[in-house]
């Protein structure tokens, strides 16, 4: 197949697939609004079609204006599908410049209102999403709460596909000293944006670091807020306590993965986090929020543990008990690889989803993906 990819560069899942489809023998070229280089791929055909610098939250037109330069990428590559994984901006993008067969992917906050939209400004937003799903053949949600979402605003049912992206189980995978006693290595793989909330994070530190805990929490990614929390964590006293690695090639995050014993994330709003599922896949005790996103993955005191979101205290004392309880440690660690393998590993999700999009290109798929 000839597929068309549009995708942010930097978006952890855009190498993935760009590395699967290449593999497969499919001709890929990839659109995106930015600038960076894919991570740890080579000899893939990207179009860098944004503004510099690239910041999406002064350029939110981008997507619209760029749509003549896109459709004369279509028009000289010709491809047989295009693919749009974050549906509100590049499946606009895709809708406007192909009238051929589209798959867009929702993956979280592309559905979910996270920024606050209100009045006109949240209509104009729920317009754009019900008709790049009824121009798209096939909507790809990464969980069943997105489904939900997209069936709420009158998508068909037989329209949505639920599959996560997954995690690539032979990159992720546990340390063999897994899981340790004690647990003092504390990780957080979000990015320092509004949604993920680290400053909650960095308060429960804080609290753990007054009641004479031992431990050390490395924040990996970058993001508009990485300076601000930088500066909270220095003013809380936690300077020895915490590392701030900044942005990093994906192909290091599964070492860092592997030298950590929990995994937090203080997420208000969430997809299927792909970053959960590496931990989940490396081995490492989840504390995360108690959101629809996550409850299908965690249970309770069995497999993780979940939080209030934006409790500090709540995230605290959880955090206490995952360091404190090996037998919990042991039974996450028991579970989780497995369930990982089982409904989101990487390579089976993408072979099943590559398999749609041929039997949608030849014809085989028209009003029903199951059909």
């Amino acid at each position: 197949m000839r597929i068309l990819m549009i995708a942010h560069t930097n978006a952890p899942w855009t190498p993935h697939f760009a590395r699967f489809f290449t593999e497969r023998g499919d001709t890929l070229r990839v659109v995106s609004f930015a600038p960076h280089k894919l991570d740890g791929v080579d000899g893939i055909d990207v179009e860098f079609v944004g503004i510099e610098p690239f910041d999406l939250n002064k350029n939110k037109y981008v997507f619209i204006t760029s749509i003549p330069r896109i459709r004369k990428i279509v028009r000289a590559f010709q491809p047989d599908l295009v693919f749009a994984p974050y549906l509100f901006s590049n499946g606009l993008s895709a809708v406007l410049s192909w009238k051929g067969p589209i798959v867009v992917s929702a993956v979280g906050g592309d559905v979910q209102n996270i920024d606050g939209w209100s009045g006109l400004g949240l209509l104009f937003r729920e317009a754009i999403i019900r008709y790049v799903c009824r121009r798209a053949q096939i909507v790809n949600a990464v969980s069943q709460p997105l489904r939900d979402a997209l069936i709420r605003r009158g998508v068909p049912s037989s329209k949505v596909l639920v599959l996560p992206f997954g995690v690539d189980v032979a990159m992720f995978y546990p340390h063999p000293d897994m899981p340790r006693n004690p647990a003092v290595n504390l990780i957080c793989t979000r990015k320092h944006e509004p949604v993920y909330d680290i400053p909650t994070i960095i308060n429960a530190l804080a609290q753990l670091k007054s009641s004479g805990r031992v431990f050390h929490c490395t924040f990996t990614c970058d993001g508009s807020l990485l300076e601000r929390h930088k500066v909270q964590a220095a003013a809380s006293g936690l300077n020895d306590y915490v590392t701030f690695t900044g942005n990093l090639p994906h192909g290091e995050l599964p070492l860092l993965l592997r030298s950590a014993d929990i995994y937090i994330s203080a997420s208000l709003s969430d997809g299927t986090s792909v970053a959960l599922l590496e931990a989940l896949a490396s081995g490492l005790l989840p504390v995360v929020t108690r959101i629809p996103a996550n409850t299908p993955w965690i249970k309770h005191g069995e497999t993780g543990l979940l939080f209030v979101p934006g409790r500090a205290e709540d995230l605290t004392e959880m955090i206490s008990q995952a360091m404190d309880n090996a037998a919990l440690r042991q039974e996450a660690f028991n579970h989780n690889r497995q369930l990982v393998d089982q409904q989101a590993n990487m390579n089976k999700n993408m072979d099943h989803l590559a398999d749609i999009f041929s039997k949608l290109v030849s014809g085989q798929i028209r009003d029903d993906f199951n059909s």
